[in-house]
């Protein structure tokens, strides 16, 4: 058999062929390209409306303003007690606690005065404000300056600052006193509860002789 009826064996009608034609039916929606741009219009209108409801309740609502109550000012109360410094010739130097009003003789009395004190040139009867020292000398020894009240460093004797109730400034505007020099001052008259005698200077760092003569003519007890 040759090749020719081969073939044409092989493609002869079996009668099968009409099982082989399937007919699908015929949709009944048709979506045209019009339509799907119209539901992706929706889509994205939809999106837009969900998205803003989540962006305005996720916002924090506004806090309310915090108000304080206004503070009301009430008359300054008097001082319930004053502190007073204590120097010189005494038991107890150093600061002494009293009731507004007190006198110098009830800062001497808790003081303790030595025998060898010399309370002529102190006036008992003054009345002590917050802040104020009382230098007490020994016998012999030069009266400092009456207690002021105002808290100067300068004392009575001829414009001459007072060692004991001086400021740093005070001294700075001494001749020849820097503020290495003024510190130096105070703080040895902090670490011997005051000064009793102006030769004490020639025991502070940085005064020697020379500057011990100049300041002696502008200082005071």
């Amino acid at each position: 058999m040759d090749l020719a009826h081969r073939l044409a064996d092989l493609t002869a009608p079996t009668g099968e062929e009409e099982l082989l034609n399937v007919r699908y039916p015929t949709p009944r929606l048709r979506i045209t390209p019009r339509h799907g741009l119209f539901v992706v219009a929706a889509a994205a209108v939809l999106c837009a409306v969900v998205g803003g409801r989540y962006l305005v309740a996720s916002e924090p609502a506004e806090e309310a303003p915090v108000t304080f109550p206004l503070a009301t000012s009430s008359a300054a109360e008097p001082p319930r007690e004053i502190v007073v410094s204590v120097v010189g010739a005494v038991a107890h130097p150093g600061l002494t606690t009293l009731a507004p009003g007190a006198r110098a003789a009830d800062a001497l009395a808790q003081a303790g005065p030595l025998p060898e004190a010399e309370l002529l040139g102190i006036n008992q009867a003054q009345k002590l404000n917050d802040g104020v020292q009382i230098v007490v000398p020994k016998q012999g020894e030069a009266v400092p300056a009456p207690a002021s009240n105002s808290g100067g460093g300068s004392g009575a004797g001829g414009g001459k600052v007072s060692l004991n109730t001086a400021t740093a400034a005070d001294l700075i505007a001494l001749s020849g006193v820097g503020e290495k020099t003024a510190a130096a001052i105070i703080a040895h008259r902090d670490s011997i509860g005051g000064y009793t005698s102006v030769e004490q200077l020639k025991d502070v760092k940085g005064i020697g002789p020379a500057k011990f003569a100049e300041l002696e003519k502008q200082v005071t007890l």
